[in-house]
C-alpha cells in the first residue's frame, strides 16, 4: 500500500465518479503538521482506516455484526437512504444526586431520549448523522430537570460531478466544566440508533454530569470546495469553509443544539481559505504537494466565562480575533511500496489579539518519514517547526492480526480550546454506527476538550492517544491511555492542565440475544490552578457493569450499576456516587 496522496492521485483515474469526491479527504492526510479547521478527511468512507476488524471465520463475526461495530447500521453495501427512529427511557437510582462532597442526597431521576440516525449512499450524498436530545427528570431535585443535546454527523454532497462538492459535519455534547470524571465526557460521544449491544449512556446519568456542571458544546461547518485532476500533471482542490463553535452552560430548562444561548460561554466563528495541489504520476518516485491557508476568526466571551489563568470568571464579556496565514511545500520520495520520506518547508502568520502574546512570523519546516508494512497498516512520524515551536508528530494504525489492530496519535498545537474542537472535528470521519472517529487513524477524537476543565484563553495543547482493540468471538476487549496537557500562553505566567486517562472496556455475548458490557476509566489531573472553580490536583475513577438482553430484533432492556469517585486537592471537589440504572429501547 502507498501513501494516501500518491494512492490518491491513482484512484482518480480509475474509479468511477461520484465516488472521486472522496479523494479529497485522501489529500489532507499528508498535511504535516498542520491543524486548521479545514476538513483533513472525508466521511464517505474512502480513506485507508478501516471502520471495523474483519475476522476469519464466519461465525467468528456474530458479536461484532450483533454490537454493529463491524459495518454499522447500514452495512458495508448500504445504498440509498436508512431513516432508523429510536427512543430509549431509563430509570436512575443514586445516593448522590447532586454529586457533591456533602450533604449526600438520594433521588431517582428518568430519561428519556427520542431520537433517530440517517444514513445516505446515493451518487449525489453521502450522509451519516446520528441525533438523541436527552430528557432528564428529576423526582426530589427538580432543580436539575433539562433538556441537552447530543448529536454527531458527516456529509458530503455533490453539486457538480467530478468539480463541485460539498463537506457538512457538526457534533454537539455535554461535558463537565471542571473537567471530565474519569477523562470521560459526551462530546462525541453519540450513539446509533441500533439497538444490538448498545446501552445509551445518557447525559445525566454517567460520567460525573448534572445541569449544575456541565456545559453544552455545539459545533457546525460548511465547506464547498472544487476538485479537478489535470491528467498526469497533477490534481487541486479550493475550498472555503465556515464553522461555528460554541460552549456554554445552561440557562434555562432547554440547551439549544445549535451555537446559540446559554450563559458564562464564548463563541468562536471561523473561515477559512484552503488551496492544496499535488502532483500526479508524472514525477515517477517523487510527489510535491503545496498548501495555502487562510484563516481568520472571532472570538465572543461572555462575562463569567471561565479563565484559563486564574480560574475564575471573566469580569465582563471579551471579544478576541485570530488571522492565520501558512504556504507550505512538501516533496514525498517513495523509497518502495512500504517506506516513503518527506520534507517540507514554508512561512506562518499568526496573530492573536487580546492575548498578550507576540505575532508569529516564522519559517516553517518539518521532516519525516511513513510506514507501510501491509495494506491495514500505517505509520506517519514526524518532527518539525510550525506555531513557533518544535514538536513531534505521529499518526498511525497497524493490524496485529485480523482481530486486533492498534491506533496512535500525538501532536501539539496552538489556539483556543474551541479552535482545537474545530480541528479535532475536521479530522472526523463517521464509522458505519455513526461515532465519529479521527480519521487519520480510527482513533477517538475530542479526548481533551472531554477531559481538561473548559476556559477562555489561549493554550498550547499537547495530545496524545494509543488505543488497541481485540475482536474474539464472543468477546471484545478495548484499551485507550490519553494524554492531554494544556499550557497558557500569553498574560503573564504560564499555567498548566494536564489529564492522564486509561479507559478499558469489555463485551461478552452471554447468548445471542444477551450481552454483558463492563467499563473502567482511571484519571489523573494536574492542574497549576486550585481553588475558586478549578478542583486542583485530583483522581478520579469511572466504572460500570452492564446487562443487556435483546427482546427482540427492534426491543431490548437493560441494567446498569455506576460508580465514580474523584478525590481532589480542593476538598469541594471530592465526592463519589452510586448509580443503578435500568432501561428500555426501542427502534423503529
Amino acid at each position: 500500500m502507498t501513501d494516501p496522496n500518491r494512492q490518491a492521485n491513482r484512484l482518480v483515474r480509475f474509479v468511477p465518479m461520484p465516488r472521486v469526491f472522496g479523494l479529497a479527504g485522501l489529500f489532507g492526510l499528508a498535511w504535516t503538521g498542520v491543524a486548521l479547521a479545514f476538513p483533513l478527511v472525508d466521511p464517505n468512507g474512502d480513506t485507508p482506516v478501516p471502520n471495523g476488524t474483519e475476522l476469519a471465520a464466519p461465525d467468528a463475526q456474530d458479536l461484532q455484526h450483533q454490537l454493529q461495530i463491524a459495518n454499522g447500521l447500514g452495512g458495508p453495501d448500504a445504498q440509498a437512504w436508512t431513516f432508523t427512529p429510536r427512543i430509549d427511557f431509563q430509570q436512575m437510582l443514586t445516593d448522590n444526586v447532586l454529586q457533591q462532597n456533602s450533604p449526600r442526597i438520594w433521588d431517582t431521576a428518568s430519561f428519556l431520549a427520542p431520537g433517530f440516525s440517517l444514513l445516505g449512499n446515493t451518487p449525489r450524498a453521502v450522509v451519516n448523522f446520528t441525533f438523541t436530545p436527552t430528557l432528564s427528570m428529576y423526582a426530589r431535585e427538580s432543580s436539575l430537570n433539562s433538556l441537552s443535546q447530543q448529536l454527531s454527523g458527516t456529509a458530503t454532497l455533490t453539486a457538480v460531478p467530478e468539480l463541485l462538492f460539498v463537506d457538512l459535519r457538526a457534533v454537539a455534547g455535554v461535558t463537565n466544566i471542571y473537567g471530565g470524571v474519569g477523562g470521560m465526557g459526551g462530546v462525541g460521544a453519540v450513539q446509533a440508533a441500533t439497538p444490538e449491544g448498545t446501552i445509551p449512556t445518557l447525559a445525566g446519568n454517567s460520567f460525573g454530569l448534572n445541569r449544575y456542571n456541565e456545559a453544552q458544546i455545539s459545533s457546525y461547518g460548511v465547506s464547498p470546495y472544487l476538485l479537478h485532476k489535470f491528467g498526469d500533471v497533477g490534481t487541486l482542490r479550493v475550498g472555503d469553509s465556515f464553522n461555528v463553535t460554541r460552549a456554554d452552560t445552561l440557562s434555562g430548562f432547554v440547551a439549544p443544539p445549535f451555537p446559540t444561548g446559554g450563559i458564562n460561554g464564548q463563541t468562536l466563528i471561523t473561515n477559512e481559505e484552503n488551496a492544496h495541489f499535488v502532483t500526479g504520476d508524472n514525477m515517477q518516485s517523487f510527489q510535491d504537494a503545496i498548501d495555502a491557508d487562510v484563516q481568520t476568526s472571532q472570538t465572543n466571551v461572555d462575562a463569567g466565562a471561565i479563565n484559563g489563568l486564574n480560574g475564575q470568571p471573566t469580569a465582563a464579556a471579551q471579544q478576541y480575533s485570530s488571522n492565520i496565514t501558512t504556504v507550505s511545500d512538501t516533496l514525498t520520495y517513495y523509497v518502495n511500496r512500504s517506506i516513503s520520506v518527506f520534507a517540507s518547508g514554508g512561512h506562518e502568520d499568526i496573530v492573536y489579539s487580546g492575548f498578550n502574546v507576540a505575532p508569529i512570523h516564522d519559517l516553517t519546516w518539518n521532516l519525516g518519514t511513513t510506514l507501510t508494512p501491509n495494506a491495514d497498516s500505517q505509520l506517519t512520524v514526524s518532527y518539525g517547526h510550525q506555531f513557533g515551536f518544535n514538536s513531534f508528530s505521529a499518526n498511525g494504525y497497524y493490524a496485529l492480526s485480523a482481530r486486533t489492530k492498534f491506533t496512535v496519535s500525538y501532536g501539539s498545537t496552538l489556539g483556543t480550546q474551541l479552535q482545537n474542537l474545530q480541528n479535532q472535528l475536521g479530522l472526523a470521519t463517521s464509522t458505519g454506527n455513526g461515532a465519529l472517529v479521527n480519521g487519520q487513524t480510527g482513533g477517538r477524537l475530542f479526548g481533551s476538550i472531554n477531559a481538561l476543565p473548559l476556559q477562555d484563553g489561549l493554550f498550547r495543547t499537547d495530545m496524545f492517544d494509543f488505543g488497541m482493540q481485540t475482536a474474539q468471538d464472543r468477546d471484545i476487549f478495548t484499551f485507550d491511555f490519553a494524554v492531554s496537557t494544556q499550557t497558557t500562553q500569553g498574560f503573564g505566567a504560564n499555567t498548566v492542565a494536564q489529564a492522564d486517562t486509561v479507559t478499558t472496556t469489555w463485551v461478552h455475548q452471554m447468548r445471542p440475544d444477551m450481552t454483558l458490557n463492563a467499563a473502567i476509566s482511571y484519571s489523573i489531573q494536574n492542574q497549576t490552578t486550585g481553588g475558586g472553580l478549578f478542583p486542583g490536583n485530583s483522581t478520579s475513577l469511572v466504572s460500570s457493569l452492564a446487562w443487556q438482553w435483546q427482546l427482540s430484533s427492534t426491543v431490548s432492556a437493560s441494567v446498569r450499576y455506576s460508580f465514580f469517585e474523584q478525590q481532589a486537592s480542593v476538598a469541594l471537589f471530592s465526592m463519589y456516587q452510586n448509580m443503578l440504572i435500568v432501561g428500555l429501547s426501542k427502534t423503529f
